[in-house]
């Protein structure tokens, strides 16, 4: 085995995750809404910033990726991502 596998199997050990239970996910889902989309929104922001900065710069179908298609992606992601958690959380 690699390294990388056997520094996993330790962090698994580690975190105690034998059994994930309504109250663990129920947590990080609330955490997610709290906290965890804050983080990938500014990242998501950021890599859609970048993608708009470069799109002049690119021809054909990779400046339609980067004018249209990833910002939209992101975004539409991150939308269906809220309101999928909020609806877990309205049903705790």
């Amino acid at each position: 085995m690699s390294k990388w596998v056997d520094i996993r199997d330790t962090a698994v050990d580690a975190l105690g995750l034998d059994e994930v239970g309504k109250t663990m996910k129920g947590n990080l889902n609330h955490w997610l809404m709290s906290e965890g989309m804050d983080v990938i929104s500014v990242a998501a922001d950021k890599v859609i910033d970048q993608c708009k900065k470069d799109a002049p710069n690119e021809k054909g179908w990779c400046k339609v990726r980067d004018a249209f298609v990833l910002p939209l992606a992101i975004q539409g992601g991150l939308t269906v991502l809220k309101v999928v958690l909020e609806k877990a959380a309205a049903e705790q």
